[in-house]
């Protein structure tokens, strides 16, 4: 445990450093540049500050009082995942000098604070720091506290006590410190320091069932089905034109493979989430057309794989719908707060009736105006929460997603009746078999 801590430790003054030592290095570039503002189409990868809700005013009902909050949290803002950290020291290291080359050669058009942006780029990561939560996540974390605490003060007291506070993480570093970091928003940094949390458990059926659900890992995500329409995209008109747009606006003469530029997209969105004061020089392969080709590319993976795609892969998600159910009909914490992963949220999402498309998105053409889009649904610190309130005329649930009043599809207002939602989701919460539905026949 000391040597997680140390690490821990470690890991947040390396990069507190590192971004005090960037922005001194680049402020004198970051006045003066203007890039296409794509932040907000870059998928999983979208930076939260983006598109939370920073209006904390206390929500209250008349005749109404809240009193107990469920929530689920996508991890904040991590660091990537191996492969594309060896991706980084590797295929874009040499990238960067060819792209510095062409515009040197007076191949390219990108301007001198940019091509400098592209200089001073490297990449310190090691790979044992895979996915591990960034000091913006860390920033995320505090704060969404901080505002839900304020919107909903009865439920979330300031003041810890065991009794009316659950915190349960999976068991991974980006989890488990984005709850440290909540806790410190609730109760501040002294104070956070006494909270219980569950123990993460290495199978863990209700914040990460997909993972364990033989049937699924079978049928869905091992089957080469379940990626036909994003591989069909990625071969499309549509996408050699964005492959021959990306190449031109770095300077190329020649034409980028898509997994290269599906890396140089991962890394914009992982750039422009960890840092705030200057951009990502690989965020200048894309304009507001092009980005969106590469956000669609991206959707119609965690469409078929999370979402709509098959039933098993949403019906799996009952295990955390009863968990919600079990929490309010029971003596228990006030508030209960889970630590999860994308996969998590959107299957949760999808279980509620949430962002469904008119029809499924294929790989044919682009969906421009679909509801189901990462980039809004399942950014960095993603998060769900249901809110009891003891009404006059019976309790009744409030939704929030991303910080934001949701009403629920199958509900006629936002505040819904708890006993409606209990017959509308009765299956769920009575009849939801973890080893049945994912045992392979």
């Amino acid at each position: 445990m000391k040597t997680h801590t140390i690490q821990c430790l470690i890991t947040t003054i390396y990069f507190f450093t590192l971004s005090i030592v960037i922005v001194l290095s680049h402020n004198l570039h970051a006045t003066t540049l203007k890039p296409k503002d794509i932040r907000n189409f870059l998928g999983t990868r979208t930076p939260y500050r983006f598109k939370n809700n920073k209006n904390d005013t206390r929500i209250s009902f008349p005749s109404c009082k809240e009193t107990k909050i469920w929530m689920i949290l996508r991890h904040g803002t991590r660091l990537p995942s191996a492969k594309d950290i060896l991706g980084m020291n590797t295929k874009l290291k040499e990238l960067k000098y060819e792209i510095l080359m062409k515009n040197n050669q007076g191949k390219g058009t990108i301007k001198e604070d940019y091509l400098n942006l592209f200089k001073n780029w490297s990449n310190d990561i090691e790979i044992e720091q895979e996915k591990y939560l960034t000091l913006e996540g860390q920033y995320e974390m505090i704060q969404l506290a901080e505002r839900m605490q304020k919107r909903f003060p009865n439920s979330i007291k300031n003041k810890y006590n065991s009794k009316h506070f659950k915190f349960k993480y999976t068991a991974t570093q980006r989890a488990q410190q984005s709850a440290r970091y909540f806790t410190v928003g609730l109760f501040d940094k002294n104070n956070s320091q006494s909270v219980v949390f569950e123990p993460a458990l290495k199978v863990d059926t209700t914040l990460r069932f997909y993972k364990h659900c033989d049937k699924w890992l079978k049928q869905v995500k091992r089957n080469p089905n379940t990626y036909k329409e994003q591989m069909l995209y990625g071969n499309s008109n549509e996408m050699n034109v964005t492959l021959q747009s990306i190449s031109k606006r770095f300077g190329l003469d020649r034409v980028l493979r898509l997994d290269i530029a599906n890396l140089i997209y991962k890394i914009c969105g992982y750039e422009t989430s960890w840092h705030k004061f200057y951009p990502s020089p690989w965020c200048i392969g894309f304009d507001d057309v092009s980005v969106k080709i590469l956000e669609y590319y991206h959707d119609l993976k965690h469409y078929w794989l999370d979402g709509y795609g098959f039933n098993l892969t949403y019906k799996q998600a009952c295990m955390l719908l009863k968990n919600v159910f079990e929490s309010f009909s029971k003596k228990g914490p006030n508030a209960t707060f889970l630590f999860a992963h994308s996969g998590t949220l959107l299957k949760l999402l999808t279980h509620l009736e949430l962002y469904k498309p008119d029809s499924h998105l294929m790989g044919d053409t682009i969906v421009k105006d679909r509801t189901w889009r990462a980039s809004n649904i399942d950014c960095f610190a993603s998060n769900l929460a249901f809110v009891l309130f003891k009404c006059k005329d019976g309790d009744k649930i409030l939704s929030l997603h991303q910080e934001r009043i949701i009403k629920l599809p199958m509900c006629k207002e936002e505040l819904c009746p708890l006993e409606y939602l209990k017959e509308y989701f009765y299956d769920s919460i009575h009849n939801c078999d973890h080893s049945d539905m994912c045992r392979l026949d």
